[in-house]
Protein backbone atom coordinates (compact mmCIF):
# COMPACT_ATOMS: atom_id res chain seq x y z
CA UNK A 1 0.00 0.00 0.00
CA UNK A 2 1.17 3.26 -0.63
CA UNK A 3 1.35 6.21 1.04
CA UNK A 4 0.53 9.66 0.35
CA UNK A 5 2.73 12.01 2.50
CA UNK A 6 1.00 15.76 2.84
CA UNK A 7 2.27 18.62 1.43
CA UNK A 8 2.74 21.80 2.28
CA UNK A 9 1.83 24.34 0.27
CA UNK A 10 2.67 27.86 0.99
CA UNK A 11 0.27 31.01 1.23
CA UNK A 12 -0.21 32.23 -2.71
CA UNK A 13 0.13 36.65 -2.23
CA UNK A 14 -4.00 37.07 -1.86
CA UNK A 15 -3.98 34.87 1.20
CA UNK A 16 -1.42 36.64 2.69
CA UNK A 17 -3.00 40.13 2.08
CA UNK A 18 -6.46 39.11 3.55
CA UNK A 19 -4.62 37.64 6.90
CA UNK A 20 -2.82 40.64 7.27
CA UNK A 21 -5.73 42.97 6.66
CA UNK A 22 -7.43 40.68 9.36
CA UNK A 23 -4.54 41.30 11.96
CA UNK A 24 -4.14 44.89 11.61
CA UNK A 25 -8.15 45.25 11.98
CA UNK A 26 -7.76 43.11 14.85
CA UNK A 27 -4.93 44.87 16.51
CA UNK A 28 -6.13 48.21 15.82
CA UNK A 29 -7.54 50.08 18.49
CA UNK A 30 -11.04 51.94 18.38
CA UNK A 31 -11.50 55.14 16.66
CA UNK A 32 -13.17 58.21 17.79
CA UNK A 33 -15.61 59.66 15.54
CA UNK A 34 -13.96 62.13 13.40
CA UNK A 35 -16.34 64.86 12.18
CA UNK A 36 -16.56 66.51 8.38
CA UNK A 37 -13.62 68.72 7.66
CA UNK A 38 -16.25 71.81 7.06
CA UNK A 39 -17.95 70.99 10.44
CA UNK A 40 -14.05 71.42 12.34
CA UNK A 41 -14.15 74.35 10.69
CA UNK A 42 -17.22 75.92 11.73
CA UNK A 43 -15.79 74.69 15.19
CA UNK A 44 -12.87 76.93 14.46
CA UNK A 45 -14.60 79.59 13.67
CA UNK A 46 -17.08 79.67 16.01
CA UNK A 47 -14.59 79.26 18.89
CA UNK A 48 -12.68 82.08 17.97
CA UNK A 49 -15.11 84.50 17.16
CA UNK A 50 -16.37 83.86 21.00
CA UNK A 51 -12.89 84.20 22.60
CA UNK A 52 -12.76 87.15 20.38
CA UNK A 53 -16.22 88.67 21.80
CA UNK A 54 -15.33 87.42 24.95
CA UNK A 55 -12.19 89.87 25.40
CA UNK A 56 -14.05 92.59 23.56
CA UNK A 57 -16.79 92.37 26.09
CA UNK A 58 -13.95 92.85 28.77
CA UNK A 59 -11.10 94.96 27.34
CA UNK A 60 -14.00 97.47 24.46
CA UNK A 61 -12.92 98.21 21.18
CA UNK A 62 -11.30 101.55 20.00
CA UNK A 63 -13.50 104.42 20.33
CA UNK A 64 -13.65 105.80 16.51
CA UNK A 65 -13.83 101.73 15.57
CA UNK A 66 -16.58 102.73 12.65
CA UNK A 67 -14.90 105.64 11.32
CA UNK A 68 -11.88 103.61 11.06
CA UNK A 69 -13.06 101.02 9.57
CA UNK A 70 -14.97 103.04 6.47
CA UNK A 71 -11.22 104.00 5.40
CA UNK A 72 -9.92 101.44 3.04
CA UNK A 73 -6.11 100.37 4.45
CA UNK A 74 -7.29 99.64 8.04
CA UNK A 75 -10.39 97.89 6.51
CA UNK A 76 -8.36 95.64 3.92
CA UNK A 77 -5.92 94.96 6.89
CA UNK A 78 -8.52 93.46 9.25
CA UNK A 79 -10.14 91.84 5.86
CA UNK A 80 -6.69 90.14 4.80
CA UNK A 81 -6.06 88.71 8.45
CA UNK A 82 -9.79 87.09 8.87
CA UNK A 83 -9.07 85.51 5.23
CA UNK A 84 -5.83 84.41 5.84
CA UNK A 85 -6.37 83.07 9.32
CA UNK A 86 -9.60 81.10 7.56
CA UNK A 87 -7.43 79.78 4.67
CA UNK A 88 -4.57 78.29 7.50
CA UNK A 89 -7.45 76.55 9.51
CA UNK A 90 -8.85 75.01 6.61
CA UNK A 91 -5.25 73.95 5.74
CA UNK A 92 -4.29 72.53 9.42
CA UNK A 93 -7.68 70.66 9.09
CA UNK A 94 -7.33 69.13 5.63
CA UNK A 95 -3.90 68.56 6.19
CA UNK A 96 -4.78 65.99 8.88
CA UNK A 97 -8.30 64.12 7.13
CA UNK A 98 -6.57 61.64 4.62
CA UNK A 99 -7.58 62.39 1.17
CA UNK A 100 -8.99 65.96 1.77
CA UNK A 101 -5.38 67.65 1.68
CA UNK A 102 -5.28 71.10 -0.42
CA UNK A 103 -3.24 71.39 -3.82
CA UNK A 104 -0.55 73.81 -4.37
CA UNK A 105 -2.56 76.78 -5.73
CA UNK A 106 -4.31 76.46 -2.64
CA UNK A 107 -1.02 76.83 -0.48
CA UNK A 108 0.01 79.83 -2.82
CA UNK A 109 -3.13 81.97 -2.40
CA UNK A 110 -3.17 81.44 1.55
CA UNK A 111 0.45 82.47 0.92
CA UNK A 112 -0.49 85.25 -1.25
CA UNK A 113 -2.54 86.55 1.21
CA UNK A 114 -0.39 87.02 4.13
CA UNK A 115 2.21 88.04 2.36
CA UNK A 116 -0.50 91.19 1.38
CA UNK A 117 -1.15 91.31 5.26
CA UNK A 118 2.28 92.22 5.95
CA UNK A 119 2.51 94.41 3.08
CA UNK A 120 -0.18 96.71 3.79
CA UNK A 121 1.46 98.43 6.95
CA UNK A 122 4.16 98.96 5.19
CA UNK A 123 2.45 100.27 1.91
CA UNK A 124 -0.22 102.19 3.63
CA UNK A 125 0.15 102.93 7.23
CA UNK A 126 1.94 106.00 8.89
CA UNK A 127 5.25 105.07 10.24
CA UNK A 128 8.45 106.96 11.88
CA UNK A 129 11.93 105.95 12.37
CA UNK A 130 13.51 101.99 11.72
CA UNK A 131 11.56 99.03 13.45
CA UNK A 132 11.64 98.48 16.86
CA UNK A 133 10.84 96.31 19.66
CA UNK A 134 7.29 97.94 21.09
CA UNK A 135 7.68 99.04 25.01
CA UNK A 136 4.22 98.37 25.62
CA UNK A 137 4.05 94.71 25.84
CA UNK A 138 0.12 95.08 26.15
CA UNK A 139 -0.87 94.37 23.51
CA UNK A 140 2.16 91.49 22.86
CA UNK A 141 0.43 89.73 25.62
CA UNK A 142 -2.97 90.32 24.20
CA UNK A 143 -1.98 88.68 20.56
CA UNK A 144 -0.13 85.77 22.61
CA UNK A 145 -3.30 85.13 25.06
CA UNK A 146 -6.09 85.45 22.59
CA UNK A 147 -4.60 83.40 19.95
CA UNK A 148 -3.45 80.55 22.44
CA UNK A 149 -6.74 79.76 23.76
CA UNK A 150 -8.82 79.19 20.63
CA UNK A 151 -5.27 77.22 19.08
CA UNK A 152 -5.47 75.08 22.40
CA UNK A 153 -9.09 74.42 21.14
CA UNK A 154 -8.31 73.76 17.55
CA UNK A 155 -5.31 71.44 19.08
CA UNK A 156 -7.62 69.43 20.68
CA UNK A 157 -9.79 69.00 17.37
CA UNK A 158 -7.11 68.26 15.06
CA UNK A 159 -5.44 65.83 17.42
CA UNK A 160 -8.31 63.60 16.58
CA UNK A 161 -7.28 63.33 12.81
CA UNK A 162 -4.42 61.43 11.30
CA UNK A 163 -1.92 63.90 10.67
CA UNK A 164 0.94 62.54 8.24
CA UNK A 165 2.98 65.85 8.69
CA UNK A 166 2.20 67.18 12.51
CA UNK A 167 4.99 70.43 11.95
CA UNK A 168 2.86 71.63 9.25
CA UNK A 169 -0.80 71.48 10.66
CA UNK A 170 0.80 72.75 13.33
CA UNK A 171 1.87 75.63 11.32
CA UNK A 172 -1.29 76.40 9.68
CA UNK A 173 -3.57 75.99 13.21
CA UNK A 174 -1.28 78.61 14.81
CA UNK A 175 -1.28 81.04 12.10
CA UNK A 176 -5.31 80.80 12.00
CA UNK A 177 -5.47 81.05 15.69
CA UNK A 178 -2.88 83.65 16.51
CA UNK A 179 -4.30 85.82 13.20
CA UNK A 180 -7.50 86.07 14.97
CA UNK A 181 -5.81 87.21 18.28
CA UNK A 182 -4.18 89.89 16.03
CA UNK A 183 -7.50 90.72 15.02
CA UNK A 184 -8.73 91.26 18.24
CA UNK A 185 -6.18 93.34 19.91
CA UNK A 186 -6.60 95.67 16.42
CA UNK A 187 -9.76 96.67 16.76
CA UNK A 188 -9.23 97.14 20.47
CA UNK A 189 -5.72 99.13 20.35
CA UNK A 190 -6.63 102.66 18.48
CA UNK A 191 -2.85 102.67 17.39
CA UNK A 192 -2.22 101.56 13.62
CA UNK A 193 0.90 103.14 13.32
CA UNK A 194 3.06 100.72 11.00
CA UNK A 195 5.45 100.10 13.57
CA UNK A 196 3.36 99.50 16.48
CA UNK A 197 1.39 96.91 13.67
CA UNK A 198 4.54 95.03 12.81
CA UNK A 199 5.99 94.53 15.88
CA UNK A 200 2.92 94.38 18.46
CA UNK A 201 0.50 92.61 16.41
CA UNK A 202 2.07 90.83 13.88
CA UNK A 203 5.22 89.78 15.28
CA UNK A 204 3.99 87.72 18.38
CA UNK A 205 1.24 86.08 15.92
CA UNK A 206 4.51 84.66 14.01
CA UNK A 207 6.54 83.92 17.42
CA UNK A 208 3.33 82.65 18.75
CA UNK A 209 2.96 80.57 15.26
CA UNK A 210 6.42 78.62 15.30
CA UNK A 211 6.22 77.89 19.01
CA UNK A 212 2.90 76.01 18.21
CA UNK A 213 4.27 74.28 15.29
CA UNK A 214 7.20 72.47 17.52
CA UNK A 215 3.95 71.66 19.95
CA UNK A 216 1.68 70.72 17.27
CA UNK A 217 4.63 68.52 15.44
CA UNK A 218 4.07 66.15 18.94
CA UNK A 219 0.53 66.28 19.92
CA UNK A 220 -0.59 65.70 16.58
CA UNK A 221 1.72 62.51 16.03
CA UNK A 222 0.14 60.56 18.56
CA UNK A 223 -2.51 59.01 16.49
CA UNK A 224 0.61 57.08 15.45
CA UNK A 225 2.00 55.30 18.67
Amino acid sequence: MKTHSTIKTKPTPMAFHHQLVEQMVHDAKPAGMLLRPMAQWFLWLGSSLFVMAFFWMRMGVQSNLSQVMSQMPPLFFIFSAFAGAGLAAWEAISSGVPGRQTGRSYRVLAVLVLIALVSIPFLFFTHSGPLVFARDTGCVEGVSFTGLIPWIFMGWMLSRNSSFNPWWTGLWSGVSAFLMGTITIQIHCPNWEMNHVLMGHLLPAAVGTMAVSLLGSFWFSRWKK
